[in-house]
């Protein structure tokens, strides 16, 4: 099952959030100076090699990726207001 919130969806979201845990009554969708910024962290893949610097490939032909040497660089977006988070649910029964 696919789920679809808009930017606008969320913003109601945590404003009764805020409402309801820290007593802070505020207008996130209008009252806003600026767009919210998300931070996350953005994984960048390290390709396994030979000594001699060829990439390795694996039984299908694709390059193999080096996990061990993984590492993650901290990125930002800016959420605007036509942007949205779509879920990808497990079909329910």
């Amino acid at each position: 099952m696919r789920i679809k919130i808009d930017q606008w969806e969320v913003l109601r979201a945590l404003e009764l959030y805020f409402k309801t845990e820290y007593n802070v009554d505020c207008d996130l969708v209008e009252g806003l100076h600026t767009w919210p910024v998300i931070d996350y962290q953005e994984r960048i893949l390290v390709k396994k090699k030979h000594k001699n610097g060829r990439v390795v490939k694996n039984e299908n032909g694709y390059d193999e990726i080096d996990y061990s040497k993984t590492t993650h660089k901290k990125a930002s977006i800016e959420w605007s207001e036509f942007d949205s988070i779509t879920l990808f649910l497990p079909a329910q029964s």
